[in-house]
C-alpha cells in the first residue's frame, strides 16, 4: 500500500524540494496551498499551479493541487527587506492546523513541510513542532505527525540535494512577483528573492 502524506506546498525551492522528494519515494502526494491575503499569493499560486502541472507529466502518483483560505495577518507596508520583515504571527500553527484538517479528511496523518528552522521565529523550532504535532493528535484522537526532513539545512544545501531531479528554475519566492508579457518574473530586490537567488548560485 502506498503511504499518503500532504505537503504544503508554494511553488518555492523548500516545497518543491520536499515535494520531488516524496513522489521519488513512490508517496502518494498530496500538495496544498494555503491562502491568508499576502499580496503575493495570486502570482505565486499560479506559478505553483503550472509547476504541478509541470511535474504532474512525470509522477501520477502527484494528486490534485487543494487550495484553502485562512485568515492571514497581513501588512502591507511591510516591504520584505529583512529577516525580521518576514516574520507573521502564528503563521506556522495556522498552516499546519488548516492543512492537518485537510490531510485528516482524506484519511491523511503525515504532513510534510519545507521549514529549514533558520529564521529565529518563536514558532520555527523543533520543540513548538513537536508540541503543535501533540496537540494536533490529542485534538483528533489519534496520531497525526508533522515531518521536517529538511530542518537544520541551509537553502544552498537544499538545492544541491535536489539540483538532479527538483525543477528549481520554475520555482517562485518573492514578496513582489509581477507578471510582463504573460510571464510571472520575481522581483529580485526582496529578501526572498535574495536568498533564492544566493542558493542556486552556490547550489
Amino acid at each position: 500500500m502506498s503511504v499518503k502524506i500532504a505537503v504544503l506546498f508554494s511553488g518555492g525551492v523548500e516545497s518543491t524540494t520536499l515535494l520531488y522528494m516524496y513522489l521519488q519515494k513512490g508517496h502518494l502526494v498530496y500538495p496544498v496551498y494555503v491562502k491568508s491575503g499576502e499580496r503575493w499569493e495570486s502570482l505565486e499560486l499560479e506559478n505553483a499551479v503550472n509547476l504541478w502541472r509541470y511535474t504532474k507529466r512525470s509522477y501520477p502518483n502527484l494528486m490534485a493541487l487543494r487550495v484553502l483560505r485562512v485568515q492571514g495577518h497581513v501588512d502591507p507596508r511591510k516591504t520584505l527587506k529583512t529577516v525580521q520583515d518576514i516574520f507573521i504571527p502564528l503563521r506556522n500553527m495556522t498552516l499546519i492546523t488548516t492543512c492537518a484538517l485537510y490531510a485528516l479528511s482524506k484519511g491523511i496523518n503525515r504532513l510534510g513541510i519545507g521549514s529549514l528552522g533558520l529564521y529565529p521565529f518563536p514558532d520555527n523550532t523543533v520543540e513548538y513542532l513537536k508540541q503543535l504535532e501533540k496537540l494536533i493528535s490529542k485534538g483528533v484522537g489519534r496520531e497525526f505527525y508533522i515531518e521536517t526532513p529538511l530542518f537544520g539545512l541551509e537553502k544552498a544545501q537544499v538545492v544541491k540535494m535536489g539540483l538532479s531531479i527538483v525543477p528549481y528554475h520554475l520555482t517562485l519566492s518573492c514578496a513582489n512577483p509581477k507578471k510582463i508579457k504573460g510571464k510571472i518574473v520575481p522581483c529580485e530586490k526582496c529578501i526572498k528573492c535574495r536568498e533564492r537567488q544566493e542558493a542556486l548560485v552556490i547550489g
